[in-house]
Order: structure tokens, then sequence, then C-alpha cells
């Protein structure tokens, strides 16, 4: 039941493909019987010298080959076309999973595996699988049929003898299984390893540690290539007994059919029907078997993306109050990690247009306080409400200038509107109403940055942020330490930016002077717990 639930999610929506390549696999199923039934025909003709009728035998085998052609290539372009729409809709699918509320902590790098490999995985050994299986059926099928036309009782030792190969794949399901799993969890800890010893090559050059983090990936390494053997020696065992148990029974059916032979029960030309086309039993149904494997050992991926779990605790739903004049009501909230807290009993009301400084020493829980603020951690213990104008949803109203900002490897206008269809000069009039005159110009707007592409440095970065705020209308600008690693012109500069946001504004930080300091309307000094 639970794999016939996942085929019907894989395949929701390519339906109608699923069914015009089950006819074409249909027509191209005959390529079973019809040389078998024509070589037989044709030896028969010849043996009774009825050369009158060999011609006839000859065209219609002709049409016959020519008729599985077109439904051979039908059946190769409807299966591509169901395979792309899985592709499309299981990528998509891993891709929207990133988005959802708890996955903000997982890795990136799970995602793009998920998407990269285990789609593909999937592809050739579930999707294709699945298809193929259904054309080893109807060729199985219909040879099963000629089979027993000719002569029933030699065909069904055959189609007999043909059933004990597929045996081996389900005694050594869990097996397979197993050996999957393994190789998924391996392969994990790899990508993952891989991208941090990456991203690290400073630091490990630094501390001298570049023969210990060699040695750690090569161990990693090992493991995932092992497993990755052992799954594939794995799948390869079953195949083996597959086979091997097949050529022993193909003989004992071929030695029964030329003892028929003898005894005058069949002609040669039956005998060789027989003989193909019982093999276009067993040959299908071992496959079957063999995609069936493969399929069960995809399994855990497909569960994987089907049933996704989630990385963090997802908040509670937002409480909204019935005062209209507070925008956030702060009350006795304590935030921590875990269930040890790091500020307690916090109260702060935010009124609209407020200038709230939030200051404090490192490790104070600055960034966790407006994080819960924000409804994206859930507090420890007290009670955030939020004002009636941002019911219709908290994350319509929040933008966040990060310490480090994310640029896309895109055009400036991209990295702007996120896509939205902004007029340019609207574009202009913000990116020089927040400093950036040098970028506010068509060509810069259509200039692509990041990665190897031209760069922003990090104050310009921090612009870019609130110029995106202004352009997607938020209320509420939130600045996680946006001035740390600027020289006091550029901060002051910066932060006089942020202070003429038209709306309000929450900025936290660890210190700033006295002179910018003053450009706020609340203050929140915030102390380590003892």
């Amino acid at each position: 039941m639970k794999s016939l639930n996942q085929m019907k999610h894989l395949f929701k929506g390519s339906g109608h493909l699923v069914l015009l390549t089950t006819i074409f696999a249909f027509v191209t199923a005959f390529d079973g019987v019809v040389y078998p039934y024509f070589l037989g025909k044709f030896t028969d003709t010849l043996t009774e010298k009825a050369y009158d009728k060999i011609w006839l035998v000859i065209v219609l085998w002709g049409l016959s080959l020519v008729l599985i052609t077109v439904g051979q290539l039908l059946y190769g372009y409807f299966l591509g076309k169901t395979r792309q729409n899985v592709n499309i809709s299981l990528k998509d699918s891993v891709f929207k999973q990133a988005y959802q509320a708890g996955n903000e902590k997982k890795p990136s790098s799970e995602f793009i595996n998920t998407i990269l490999q285990d789609v593909k995985q999937i592809e050739t050994q579930y999707v294709n699988s699945a298809l193929n299986l259904i054309y080893c059926l109807l060729q199985g099928v219909i040879a099963f049929i000629l089979v027993l036309y000719t002569d029933w009782k030699v065909g069904l030792v055959f189609v007999a003898l043909g059933f004990i190969p597929s045996t081996v794949p389900k005694i050594l399901e869990k097996w397979l299984k197993q050996g999957t799993e393994d190789w998924q969890k391996n392969n994990q800890v790899y990508t993952d390893a891989l991208k941090d010893t990456l991203e690290a090559r400073s630091l490990v050059k630094r501390y001298q540690a570049v023969p210990r983090i060699f040695e750690r990936i090569l161990v990693r390494l090992t493991a995932e290539e092992k497993s990755y053997f052992t799954m594939n020696f794995r799948q390869a065992v079953s195949r083996f007994g597959v086979s091997a148990l097949y050529y022993v029974t193909t003989m004992i059916g071929l030695s029964y059919g030329v003892y028929q032979l003898i005894q005058g029960n069949l002609t040669v030309g039956q005998l060789i029907t027989i003989y193909m086309a019982a093999d276009r039993v067993t040959t299908p149904l071992v496959s079957i078997f063999t995609y069936y494997s493969w399929m069960a050992g995809t399994e855990p991926l497909i569960t994987t993306i089907l049933n996704p779990t989630t990385k963090s605790i997802v908040p509670k739903s937002p409480k909204f109050g019935d005062d209209e004049k507070i925008l956030i009501d702060v009350k006795d909230v304590s935030v921590g990690y875990g269930k040890q807290p790091i500020l307690s009993n916090v109260n702060l009301k935010i009124e609209d247009g407020d200038r709230i400084l939030i200051q404090g020493p490192s490790g104070v829980g600055k960034s966790t306080l407006v994080r819960a603020i924000m409804n994206e951690v859930e507090p420890l213990d007290g009670e955030i409400q939020y004002g009636q104008k941002m019911s219709n949803g908290l994350t319509n109203h929040f933008a966040v200038v990060e310490q480090t900002p994310f640029l896309f490897n895109e055009t400036l206008r991209f990295n702007l509107t996120l896509g939205q269809k902004t007029d340019d000069s609207k574009l202009i009039r913000i990116l020089q109403q927040v400093g950036l005159g040098h970028l506010a110009t068509k060509s810069q707007l259509d200039a692509h940055y990041g990665s190897e592409n031209r760069i922003l440095s990090g104050g310009e970065m921090k612009r870019l942020e609130v110029a995106r705020a202004l352009l997607y209308g938020k209320e509420i600008l939130v600045v996680d330490e946006s001035l740390s690693g600027l020289d006091d012109t550029a901060a002051e500069q910066l932060n006089q930016v942020i202070i003429d946001y038209p709306g309000t504004v929450i900025d936290i930080e660890h210190h700033l002077s006295e002179v910018i300091a003053k450009k706020y309307t609340k203050t929140l000094t915030l102390s380590i717990n003892i």
C-alpha cells in the first residue's frame, strides 16, 4: 500500500502521459511475439515446402516490425515526457520545502544533494523502472498467450520454470533497502564535511591543520564510497542470483521441448516459437523483479522527499491585541538556547515610528530576542502581542539588514527587486535615497554582481538591504549590527540612512557612540543573566 501511495504521488499530474506511455508500451510489447511467431511460421512453411505462402509471411512479418518500431519511438517519447514532469515536480517540491517553517537551520547542502543526486537516482531507479515494469508486464502477458496458443503443455513448463528466478529480489528486499539507507546517510555526512572544509580553507591553513583535515575528509569519503560500493554490490548479487537461476531453468525447459519434438508432439517451427516466446515471458518476468528491487531500494529516498522533517520547532501562531497604537508589546519575555534562558523578564512596547536601539555585550541574546519579536523563535517565557495592523501576516511587515547581507549572483535589479516588476525610475530614486547614487543608472541596474562578477562592499550591501525594504514598503526595519566593521564616517552615514527610514526601526548594536545613540527614541540595554 505504501509503494502504491508513493507511485500515485510521484505521477500526480502526469496521468495522461502515463496512459499514453502504457498504450505505446502495449504496441511495443508485441516485439516479444512477432519475431518468434513469424520465425516459427517461416520455418514450418519452408519445411512443408509451401512456397506460395512464404511471401505473405514475409510481408506480414515486415509490416509488424515497422509498426513495432513506430511504437518504440512513441513509447520512448512519452516515457521521457513523463520522466520530465516527475523530475520537475520533485525538484520543485524539495526546493519549496527549504522555505517551509522549521527548515531555516537545515543546511543548504541537504537540499542541493537531494535535488541533484537523490532525485536523479529516483528517476533512473524508480520512475524508469516503474514504466519499464509496465512494458515488461504487457510483453510477458502477450508472449504467454502465444505460448499457450502454440502448445500449452510445453509452454506451461517453460513459464513455470521462469517463476523460480523471480523469488530472489523479494527474498533480499530488506537487505537491499538497508544498503541504500546506509549509503544515503554516509553520502550526506561526506557532503556536509566537504562543504565545511572547502569553505574553511583559509582557517585550516592558518592553523596548520591541513593534514588533519585531509585525513578527516578521507575517512568520510572512504565511508561514503564503501557504502556506495556495498549498495551496488548488493544489487549486483540480487541480479546474479536471478540470472543464474534463469539460465538453469531455461536449459531444463529447452530439454523438455526437444523431448516433445522427438516424440512427434511438436513441429520444429512450434519449438522455435515456444522457446523464443517463452523467453519473452521469463525474461520480462526477471526484469520485472529486477525493476522491483531497484524501486524498493529507492523507497527510503522517496519517503524522505515526500515526508520531510524539520530541523527546528515552528513557533506558535502569533497573538494580536486590541491596542491600535502599539505595534508590538513584549511582556516579561525570556529567551535562550534550548531551555536555558540568557535573557529574562524583558519588557518593551514598540509603537509606529519608534527608533529603538537594543544594545548589550556579545552573547547577551540581542539577536535571539529580536528573532522572538519577529516570531521566528518561541520565547521560553512571557508573551508577545502584535497590533491588529500586523494581523495580515508578520513577514509582510519586517525587513532585516543582516550583519552579512546575502547577494544573489544576479543583476543589481534582481537583487533589489527579487524579480518584482518595477519601473527603473523608482529603483533609481530609491538607490539615490539610501546613498547608492553611483549605482542609480540603468546600466548599473543590469550589471551582474556576486560570485565572480562585480562585488559590493559591506556597507553598500547593507544600504541595498534598506533600499529593498523601501521598495517593498516594509513597516519595520530590523538592523542586526550593521555598523560593525565600518569606519566612523561610513558608520555615521549608514546610520543616518537607517534613522531616516520611513517606518519603525529596531537596531541591534554591540556598541555605539553617544552621538549616534542619541538619535534613537527608545533604548533597551541588556545584560547577561548571572
